[in-house]
């Protein structure tokens, strides 16, 4: 179709299909009568050739000639190229007749004489539409029906433009390009929404093109895809049996240090990211495959095949990469422990070998040397447990992978390794232990040292606490008895920490015979016995000044009793005859006063010996000197009182002077002879000087020192 070369006739109208239909439903084809002297036959032809592929091959057409303005032989040139270039295309011709009668009879017998195989009928103007509805009918034939030859051509053209850039796309798949395609269903669905006949038809006719064409495109395309397909699949097994096999096979082996196992790990590592890309290929084959499968049917058998083909070769391969690259992951970690424990066990046996020398001398350094030690034993320890405990993982990964690892080859490789540090943890731990027993013997011995020192030191604080503790600054009964039973517990700790040190001495002996030790002991045995005698001579002087306390307040008990008792005898004396006098109880009296004059001075060299003192506080020597002055004179107050009674009596009754110089002229006689002189015996002498008296009245207390007893 070339509808530039008839353009023109088009756009004049010399032949048309307005897209109307007669009431038979036959295509409607106007020639124009006023153009026929300007176009040849040949073009004519043509033109209704062409106009008549517009419309699909099985269209009839009802043509309408107008005669009215023709003469016979231009009728005769219409029906003879409608008859040739619509040959049983044409339905009828409806010629619409001249009004001239003369010029209608001329036109029948020529239809008659020429015997056209065309079916013609003369219908007048005003009867056409008996033939054609008015509404299908152009305007130029009374009819309402629009054209527009520029809308119609411009339509023809595009639709011939749109053909031939099928048949291109067909010829070279190339060419084809997503925006025509997009602008080809768009005209597509321009010319369906005109609802004429012949648009219908050109749409139809470009949409069976461009199917035609995706069909073709579609075969091509499988052609390619099952030769892409064929291409990759033989590319994949190229290289999982070539290139693939062998870096994995070159990586299938046991570091046996940590720079091998990271570097066989990094190796690894571009290995599985190389086998995700070689499975992500294996995934496209297999889904090319599949596709294939269902776009051709006739190859499904081998597509099948060549897809489980290619699943169970890149399965298996990746299951063999990632069990080499557990194995490599879990031996570096092993290594890693191994090395841990190699420079832990490194330092522990730098620490044994070191030399203690002169320097470590107290306790507190050798505990802290022998923690250093054990702290470095137990890291050492731990992390042998912990490179046991990968080497036991490593072993476990090789056997849960021994279908596809040499399983036997990789254990033993391991298995010598744990021995080898097995072994090393076993000798280390002997040397450990060695170095252990000689710090925990010197440790000991210090210890026993500063024991023993300790103890020395514990008698010297005895001693101290002796002077200033257990000295007399509260002179009491309850105090005094209080300060004997503390006495008492301090001189079993002083014994018990004697006792002690004399122990720790030996045991330091001892142990300076196990280490070969230079012995110190003879030292800390003289300073201990030397503390020991300065603590029991100090105990003796306490035990004796104590000793002077206790028989002090014994007396002064005693003294206190005497008074009352000699006191209580007056009273009843004086009850009785209702009179005394000095003559009374006179012995006992006079021994009363001796024996307090006595107790003074007991007293005062008591005082004095507490002035000496000077480990007392000014303040307790005060209050003890004051205590004692106060015992003293609670003896002569009460012994006054006695004898005021006396006084008393003696006042009242010195009108009886006879009888008071007959006994008076009596020799007076010392308290101290009357025993003697008057035949009695000598009281036997009582601890701290005490003694009892007998009296005509009876049994009374009498307090004095022996002779042959000092007063300290």
């Amino acid at each position: 179709m070339n509808w530039q070369k008839q353009r023109q006739h088009v756009l004049d109208r010399l032949a048309f299909v307005p897209g109307g239909t007669d009431r038979e439903g036959n295509a409607l084809l106007v020639i124009s009568t006023s153009q026929v002297q300007e176009c040849s036959y040949e073009n004519l032809v043509s033109l209704l050739a062409l106009l008549s592929d517009t419309l699909p091959p099985s269209t009839l057409f009802t043509v309408l000639l107008d005669t009215r303005h023709i003469q016979l032989k231009q009728l005769k040139f219409y029906l003879r190229a409608c008859q040739q270039a619509l040959y049983k295309k044409v339905r009828q011709v409806l010629i619409i007749q001249p009004e001239k009668f003369l010029d209608q009879q001329k036109i029948n017998f020529d239809l008659i004489v020429s015997g056209y195989t065309l079916k013609t009928v003369l219908v007048s103007m005003h009867k056409l539409s008996k033939f054609v509805d008015v509404n299908q009918l152009p305007e130029q034939f009374g009819g309402t029906l629009g054209y527009d030859p520029d809308s119609w051509l411009s339509k023809r053209i595009e639709i011939k433009k749109w053909q031939n850039y099928l048949v291109e796309v067909d010829a070279d798949s190339s060419k084809h390009s997503l925006d025509d395609d997009q602008k080809l269903e768009e005209f597509i669905t321009k010319l369906q929404s005109t609802k004429r006949i012949e648009d219908e038809y050109a749409s139809n006719i470009l949409k069976k093109s461009v199917r035609d064409v995706k069909l073709k495109e579609e075969e091509n395309s499988k052609e390619g895809l099952i030769k892409d397909h064929t291409a990759g699949v033989s590319d994949f097994l190229d290289w999982i049996e070539g290139s693939g096999e062998k870096w994995l096979n070159s990586l299938c082996q046991v570091a046996d240090n940590v720079d091998e196992a990271e570097s066989l790990v990094k190796q690894h590592e571009e290995l599985t990211n190389k086998t995700k890309e070689i499975e992500e290929q294996s995934h496209q084959l297999a889904e090319m495959a599949t596709r294939l499968m269902a776009a051709c049917p006739q190859v499904a058998i081998v597509l099948q095949k060549t897809r489980e083909q290619i699943r169970d070769v890149a399965e298996h391969f990746a299951y063999r990469v990632e069990a080499q690259t557990q194995f490599a992951v879990s031996n570096r970690t092993f290594r890693e422990k191994v090395a841990e424990f190699i420079k832990k066990s490194d330092l522990m046996l730098e620490k044994v070998c070191a030399e203690d020398g002169a320097s470590v001398k107290t306790v507190e350094e050798l505990t802290s040397t022998k923690k250093e030690l054990d702290d470095l034993v137990n890291s050492m320890n731990v992390s042998f447990e912990t490179a046991m405990d990968a080497g036991e993982e490593t072993v476990a990964k090789a056997r849960q992978y021994s279908e596809v690892l040499p399983a036997e080859e990789f254990v033993s490789h391991i298995g010598s390794s744990l021995t080898y540090i097995s072994q090393r943890q076993n000798r280390h731990n002997e040397l450990a232990s060695v170095k252990r027993l000689e710090q925990q013997q010197h440790l000991q011995l210090m210890t026993t040292y500063g024991d023993c020192d300790q103890a020395i030191k514990w008698l010297g604080e005895l001693k101290e606490t002796l002077h200033k503790e257990y000295s007399l600054s509260d002179i009491d009964e309850d105090a005094v008895k209080n300060l004997r039973n503390d006495r008492q517990n301090l001189d079993r700790t002083a014994v018990s920490t004697y006792q002690y040190g004399k122990q720790l001495l030996s045991m330091a002996k001892n142990s300076e015979r196990s280490a070969m030790k230079e012995s110190s002991t003879d030292e800390r045995k003289e300073k201990l016995e030397t503390a020991w005698k300065e603590l029991n001579l100090a105990i003796q002087n306490n035990e004796q000044r104590l000793k002077v306390v206790e028989s002090f307040m014994a007396t002064h008990r005693q003294m206190m009793e005497r008074v009352n008792e000699i006191e209580k005898s007056l009273r009843e004396r004086l009850r009785v005859s209702g009179k005394l006098n000095s003559i009374v109880l006179s012995t006992e009296r006079k021994r009363l006063k001796n024996d307090i004059e006595e107790l003074s001075n007991i007293g005062n060299m008591l005082s004095a010996q507490i002035n000496a003192d000077h480990a007392t506080t000014l303040q307790d020597r005060q209050t003890a000197v004051k205590q004692i002055s106060d015992k003293i004179n609670e003896v002569m107050t009460a012994q006054r009182r006695m004898e005021s009674l006396i006084i008393e009596e003696e006042e009242a009754g010195s009108s009886s002077s006879g009888k008071e110089d007959k006994h008076s002229s009596r020799k007076a006689r010392p308290l101290s002879k009357v025993p003697e002189e008057e035949g009695g015996d000598v009281s036997p002498v009582f601890p701290r000087a005490v003694r009892l008296l007998e009296t005509n009245e009876g049994i009374a207390p009498a307090i004095r020192l022996s002779k042959n007893e000092s007063y300290l």
